[in-house]
């Protein structure tokens, strides 16, 4: 699963990175967009999966809480739970993505 978190971290630091080139661009007034989302609204949701990832990062060792429910991957998966596969669907298009990382 490591490397699946450090793909899902890796993406949305890229997120941060564009929104904050959004935010900078709109305050001097050549908004783009780069996101297609304005940059507060993007900020909120790198926070929201940001948080999502760090209550789950567990899930598939036996100590997360996917794994109390019995919902969760074995570790050689790399997802985790089905929570984290979700999360990783914005980057299916991304460079790095594995297949095998669909919910």
């Amino acid at each position: 699963m490591d490397r699946f978190v450090q793909f899902l971290r890796r993406q949305i630091h890229i997120d941060l990175e564009l929104h904050g080139q959004d935010r900078h661009d709109e305050e001097s007034g050549n908004a783009v967009h780069r996101c297609h989302i304005g940059p507060q609204r993007g900020f909120r949701e790198c926070e929201l999966k940001t948080r999502v990832l760090t209550q789950h990062q567990d899930c598939g060792t036996g100590r997360g809480p996917c794994d109390v429910l019995g919902d969760s991957y074995p570790p050689e998966d790399q997802r985790g739970c089905p929570t984290l596969a979700l999360l990783g669907l914005p980057y299916v298009d991304r460079p790095g993505y594995a297949s095998r990382w669909l919910p």
